[in-house]
C-alpha cells in the first residue's frame, strides 16, 4: 500500500540568476562534492520573502500577491557572491559584505507582502544565500572568486513542496521609481 502525501505549497519571491550563471554555479557545486545531490539549475535563487506552507493551491494569494509586486519600484544593482559557506545542513554562496542594492529590495518585498495582507513565514528571516546543495558536516567558510550577475527584476515563484517543481507565477523588472513613468 502505496502512502499519499498531502501536498504542500509555498509561495516566495526571488532573484534567479540568469542561465549562464546558473550553469557555472552549479559546475562549481559539483567541485566542491561531486557526491551532492545539487539544487537544479532552473531551480536556484536567492529568497526575498517567503510565505507558511497550504495544503491547498492558493491561488487568492496569488493574485494578492501579484497585485503587491506591482509596487516593488526597486533599483537594479549587482549581486556579487564571493563566499562559500558550509554550514551544518548546507552548502552556500553568500555575499562578502552587505549590498545596499539588495536590502532595500528586500524590504519592498516585505512591505509588499504587508500591502497583500499574507504574512511572512514566522521561523524565517532574510539571510542572502543561494544553496547549492544539502549536506551534513563541520561548518566552514572560505572566499571564492565569485559569480554575480545585474539583477533586473524579481520573481514570485510556487514551490509544490516535496515535488521537486517551482512554478514561475511572474517576474517583475526593476526600474526604481522609472518603472512608472510614462515617458
Amino acid at each position: 500500500m502505496q502512502v499519499q502525501i498531502q501536498p504542500l505549497y509555498r509561495l516566495f519571491f526571488a532573484l534567479k540568476p540568469p542561465p549562464v550563471v546558473a550553469r557555472q554555479i552549479d559546475h562549481f557545486a559539483e567541485g566542491v562534492d561531486p557526491d551532492a545531490q545539487r539544487i537544479r539549475i532552473d531551480h536556484q535563487h536567492v529568497t526575498l520573502g517567503i510565505t507558511a506552507d497550504w495544503s491547498a493551491y492558493p491561488y487568492e494569494r496569488i493574485k494578492a500577491l501579484r497585485r503587491a509586486a506591482t509596487g516593488i519600484m526597486a533599483e537594479p544593482f549587482d549581486l556579487m557572491f564571493d563566499r562559500l559557506s558550509l554550514g551544518g545542513r548546507s552548502a552556500a554562496l553568500r555575499p562578502s559584505h552587505s549590498i545596499a542594492g539588495l536590502k532595500q529590495l528586500q524590504h519592498q518585498v516585505v512591505d509588499a507582502m504587508r500591502r497583500a495582507d499574507i504574512m511572512m513565514r514566522p521561523d524565517w528571516s532574510f539571510s542572502p544565500h543561494q544553496t547549492l546543495f544539502y549536506r551534513e558536516g563541520p561548518p566552514a567558510q572560505r572566499p571564492i572568486e565569485g559569480f554575480g550577475w545585474r539583477v533586473d527584476e524579481v520573481a514570485l515563484v510556487c514551490s509544490h513542496v516535496g515535488r521537486t517543481r517551482h512554478e514561475l507565477i511572474g517576474s517583475w523588472p526593476l526600474r526604481g521609481s522609472a518603472q512608472y513613468d510614462l515617458f
